[in-house]
């Protein structure tokens, strides 16, 4: 398992913690100063399971859910 912080211009995101569980095969993104986080499957396609982990909800925040997850995923070279 490692982990890692992030930091976005984002708002509410600026500040992400992502643990890569190598075992299970999950990437877990959970931002510091806001009540969220989001599971992916790494054994699947990354940008449907972004696509269903932010199917339902307020359209804006699902937006920047993506745009952080996008931005973690490049960075990890997971794309």
């Amino acid at each position: 398992m490692q982990a890692k912080f992030f930091e976005f211009h984002i708002t509410d995101f600026e500040e992400v913690y992502v643990v890569i569980d190598n075992e299970r095969q999950r990437l877990h993104i959970s931002p510091v100063n806001y009540s969220f986080n989001i599971t992916l499957d790494l054994t699947k396609n990354l940008k449907e399971e972004i696509a269903l982990n932010t199917k339902f909800g307020e359209m804006s925040f699902n937006e920047t859910v993506r745009r952080v997850a996008k931005k973690v995923i490049e960075k990890l070279n997971l794309a």
